[in-house]
């Protein structure tokens, strides 16, 4: 079931926090939600603006202020949660996940369910029975549709790929971001060039996607993906609001089959990276412009979290300026 909240409210509903009720209603975990953040100021705008998240994560990684810095001028802002597994967070993320998985299938009393209850809990199996690249870009055109008026998506990593499926399909919004995206090939080449060349951040983005975080490096997750720093505090805030991502979905994402629309000159995307990206490096950056005949936005010290890092005002400047050409067009 698809939920609207409220700022201020939990969006992140669809993806199970760890701790949840056994008797909890999974269907709506399985479902999508989107948080409303009406405007604060500025002039009347003639679209909104649809934040997508990344790898892992849901609506909540939209700081305040990245919001607000849109909020300000006049936009009506909606954070997106896409859709998470029906049983939940496996063993990877969440210590509790067998205790749950084995609480259900006992209140349920069914020896199936026992069994499926406890090969949902194992990591990896998001491969079999997690949602497709295909489910997030079904969830994306819902969440458009209820807007009802012209909206803008600004996608984050795979955001990038789902908001790209979705012009593939021939439903372009009004306007897309690309903020240090999947490129429109795939990430094959991006991870080939990090097993090479950045073993270590490769090594632990493998075992995080496999084993959560207790299997992986947090440090160096952390020194590669906020190469110009972040506070200890929002780091941990960051890290306790992560959720197994769907490998299925993140194997779609790599390029196979191919899930962008065909190249050509587009004034509708805007394509910026960072500069200090490790996991999207710059040459992926610019070929995701010359795919689609633009010229990306290169944010100097900007690595792959540029909402949350130093830079972020740059980024969200950068946005700001190219969205009245798109309004224009409303």
């Amino acid at each position: 079931m698809p939920s609207s909240k409220t700022q201020g409210q939990d969006s992140t509903i669809t993806r199970m926090p760890p701790g949840a009720a056994y008797d909890i209603d999974l269907s709506a975990h399985q479902g999508w939600a989107i948080a409303e953040h009406p405007p604060t100021g500025g002039q009347a705008r003639a679209a909104d603006l649809i934040f997508v998240h990344g790898m892992a994560s849901g609506g909540w990684m939209w700081s305040a202020d990245w919001l607000a810095s849109f909020t300000d001028q006049g936009y009506r802002c909606w954070a997106l949660t896409l859709p998470g597994r029906a049983g939940g967070q496996s063993l990877a993320n969440d210590p509790q996940a067998l205790d749950r998985a084995l609480r259900l299938a006992f209140h349920q009393g069914d020896a199936d369910a026992a069994l499926s209850a406890l090969t949902k809990a194992l990591p990896g199996m998001s491969a079999f029975d997690g949602p497709s690249l295909g489910d997030f870009t079904d969830a994306l055109a819902e969440a458009l549709a209820q807007i009802g008026r012209p909206a803008v998506p600004i996608c984050h990593s795979l955001g990038g790929a789902v908001a790209q499926n979705l012009m593939r399909r021939g439903q372009s919004p009004l306007g897309t971001v690309l903020l240090c995206s999947a490129p429109p090939y795939g990430l094959w080449r991006a991870s080939m060039e990090m097993a090479f060349t950045n073993p270590q951040l490769w090594h632990s983005l493998v075992d995080f996607s496999m084993f959560g975080l207790r299997g992986t490096d947090i440090d160096v997750m952390r020194r590669n993906l906020f190469p110009s720093g972040i506070a200890n505090g929002t780091y941990s805030g960051m890290l306790a609001n992560l959720t197994d991502e769907s490998t299925k979905a993140m194997a779609q994402a790599s390029g196979f089959p191919p899930f962008a629309p065909f190249p050509g000159p587009r004034s509708d995307v805007l394509v910026i990276g960072g500069n200090q990206d490790r996991f999207l490096p710059m040459l992926d950056v610019m070929l995701t412009g010359f795919y689609y005949g633009t010229r990306p936005v290169m944010i100097p010290e900007g690595g792959h979290m540029l909402m949350s890092e130093p830079a972020w005002p740059k980024a969200a400047q950068a946005i700001l300026d190219w969205l009245p050409r798109i309004e224009r067009a409303a």
